[in-house]
C-alpha cells in the first residue's frame, strides 16, 4: 500500500511539475507577444502636445515643402513633431529636458560639424553634404532633427536657426 500510494505521489509531482513548465513557457510567450508600451501620447495640436509634455516648444506647423503629421508627447520627458514633405520625406524634430540627445538616431555618422547660432552650438551629423541629424542645448533643454531621407546641411541649418529664433522671442 506504501508503495502505491508513494507511486501516485511521484505521478502526480511529475505531472504537476509539467504543468507548471508548459504555463511559465506559455506566459513568456504572451509576454513576448505583448512587447514594450509606446510612452508616447499623439496629438493633432501642439498645444495639447506641449500640456502633455510639460514644457514649451515653439515650432511652425510647416515649412519649406514639410507640414505636420502629428504631435506627439512624453509626460516630463520630451515633445516632439512629425513632419512628412511632398517628396515623402520624414523629418522628427524633439525636444526633452537636460543635456542627453533627445534623436533616438544611433546611426554613424562620417562627419561631425557645428556652427553657432544665437548664442546655441549646433552640431551637424552628416554623410557627405547629407545630414541626418542635428543636435543644440537651448535653455536647459536639448533639441534635434532628424531626417529619414537626409536633407542637405543647409537646409538643416536653415531649420535648426528657425526653431532657434521662435524659441529665443518666446522666452
Amino acid at each position: 500500500m506504501k508503495k502505491l500510494i508513494i507511486a501516485f505521489a511521484a505521478a502526480a509531482l511529475f505531472f504537476s511539475a509539467c504543468v507548471s513548465t508548459q504555463n511559465e513557457s506559455q506566459n513568456k510567450d504572451e509576454a513576448k507577444a505583448i512587447g514594450i508600451a509606446n510612452p508616447f501620447h499623439s496629438f493633432k495640436n501642439l498645444e495639447d502636445a506641449e500640456k502633455k509634455a510639460g514644457f514649451d516648444f515653439y515650432l511652425l506647423d510647416a515649412f519649406e515643402d514639410y507640414a505636420v503629421q502629428v504631435y506627439r508627447a512624453i509626460p516630463k520627458q520630451m515633445l516632439e513633431a512629425i513632419y512628412d514633405s511632398s517628396e515623402g520625406d520624414e523629418i522628427r524634430i524633439r525636444k526633452a529636458p537636460g543635456k542627453n540627445d533627445p534623436s533616438g538616431d544611433f546611426n554613424i555618422y562620417t562627419e561631425k560639424s557645428s556652427q553657432i547660432v544665437k548664442g546655441c552650438e549646433i552640431a551637424f551629423y552628416a554623410n557627405g553634404n547629407k545630414c541626418g541629424k542635428v543636435v543644440w542645448h537651448m535653455g536647459g533643454y536639448t533639441c534635434s532633427i532628424t531626417s529619414r531621407d537626409r536633407m542637405s546641411l543647409d537646409k538643416a541649418l536653415k531649420t535648426a536657426t528657425k526653431i532657434i529664433e521662435m524659441n529665443a522671442a518666446n522666452r
